[in-house]
């Protein structure tokens, strides 16, 4: 089926093949320029109101206003549909640079509080202000695109639009295609898409859909069985609303956890630098020289990445250290190796993975690229951890899923953490972890 900004139901809101809603047209070169105007403008005011607030020169304020419009074009911060605070991560991220920059073309040196003031206030100001401008645009109403063209999604897309006091304008419907689904999200800047009729079979179909940046909801038909499940707050003029819940990346506090990874990372390696200093001693002491150890792991995305550990086990073959699962007591060093390897205080050179951003301090644990292809030709969704940045620890470790444990029981609650992802679990595991480590169980 191909995707319509229209029905050829006369009845439903006047929406009609032939005499398409204005508002759902795709939109033309000549409005994507004077859109993309008007935000460089408002850029560019930010920024010069950010700086003439912390005093900067008038000269500084036009140069670095200069520079943030390059720098916001390129970074993408102005992507429409970005949830706010991604947005607003990454005008913090511009401002920044941009702050930085300037202070470089100018020949002075950067004032680190003014920078970071006058950054974090271009922040606050371009958010607030593309959130007004979309508001505006909207008129405080959501755009829907009805995914399904069977008289049930023509039913609920009439009580839609007979009922304005719901704020949620069907602007347009497409068949059970994915591609064709995210056109018509494109062409009418819809910012939901209601699943009308059965979910389709493809879970890749919904995370595909969930891709395009709106929220999605699923209206199931009145003889499905999922409506003895739907609460009854779900209902809107008796059509059931499901929401899907977004991928952690979309999600309100996304952006806070690379913030909290960063802090985490840096705070600890700074109060545990006396003891890294005194496990390198000891492992140098005891093994020799070489006492950091790299190895290929995969990480987010399946990409790789070499992770850092202090050296525990006596040396072996490449292939052996690549493609050997369980480790005896015999390979250890000796007792220092073995007492690192049992308190994971071998793996405190990881936080330095964490900043230079290849891991994250919660997350899936990351695996070598041989047993990852092994795994996910023979574990049901092992390949589905990789969707965040893999972490020091993990759901599956702070319930002892570590080492010769089953790899079953790990992918499921590496991808049980991944769905139900927030700052406060993260905060949680980190606390069980450092519970964990004080009564030598490891994490």
């Amino acid at each position: 089926m191909t995707a319509s900004v229209g029905t050829s139901d006369p009845a439903v809101g006047g929406l009609d093949a032939d005499t398409p809603v204005a508002s759902a047209r795709p939109v033309g070169a000549l409005h994507r320029l004077a859109a993309t105007s008007l935000r460089l403008l408002g850029v560019s005011a930010c920024l010069a109101a950010a700086t003439a607030v912390w005093g900067t020169p008038v000269t500084d304020v036009a140069v670095a206003t200069l520079i943030a419009v390059v720098v916001y074009a390129v970074s993408g911060a102005g992507r429409p549909g970005l949830p706010i605070w991604t947005a607003a991560s990454r005008h913090l991220c511009v401002g920044l640079i941009s702050l930085a920059i300037e202070a470089t073309v100018m020949g002075r040196p950067v004032d680190g509080d003014t920078w970071l003031a006058a950054g974090a206030t271009y922040a606050v100001l371009a958010s607030l202000l593309a959130s007004l401008v979309r508001a505006v645009a909207r008129g405080g109403k959501r755009r829907a695109v009805i995914a399904g063209e069977g008289e049930h999604g023509r039913r609920l897309a009439r009580a839609l639009f007979d009922h304005p006091e719901y704020r949620i304008v069907p602007v347009g419907f497409a068949g059970d295609s994915a591609g064709a689904c995210a056109r018509a999200v494109r062409r009418s800047q819809a910012d939901l898409v209601i699943l009308a009729g059965r979910l389709p079979a493809s879970r890749a179909w919904l995370q595909r859909i969930a891709g395009t940046g709106c929220r999605v909801l699923y209206a199931p038909v009145p003889e499905d069985p999922i409506l003895d499940f739907v609460p009854v707050d779900r209902h809107i003029r008796g059509f059931p609303l499901l929401p899907l819940t977004p991928p952690a990346q979309r999600r309100p506090y996304w952006g806070l956890k690379r913030m909290l990874d960063v802090v985490v990372a840096l705070s600890a390696l700074t109060l545990a630098s006396p003891v890294l200093v005194l496990c390198l001693l000891a492992a140098r002491l005891e093994g020799g020289p070489g006492v950091l150890f790299r190895q290929r792991r995969i990480g987010q995305d399946g990409g790789g990445f070499e992770i850092l550990k202090i050296r525990t086990l006596t040396a072996t073959t490449a292939h052996d250290a690549a493609t050997q699962w369980k480790v005896g007591r015999s390979r250890f060093t000796g007792p220092v190796g073995a007492f690192l390897r049992k308190t994971s205080l071998d793996e405190l050179p990881q936080l330095w993975n964490v900043v230079q951003g290849h891991m994250s301090i919660v997350g899936p644990r990351p695996e070598r690229p041989f047993f990852v292809h092994q795994f996910s030709q023979s574990v049901a969704h092992y390949d589905r951890r990789h969707r965040l940045p893999v972490g020091i620890t993990g759901w599956a470790q702070v319930h002892g899923l570590r080492g010769d444990t089953s790899i079953e029981d790990r992918a499921r609650f590496d991808n049980h953490y991944i769905d139900a992802w927030s700052i406060g679990l993260d905060l949680k595991i980190i606390v069980r972890t450092i519970a964990c480590v004080l009564r030598l169980k490891g994490a």
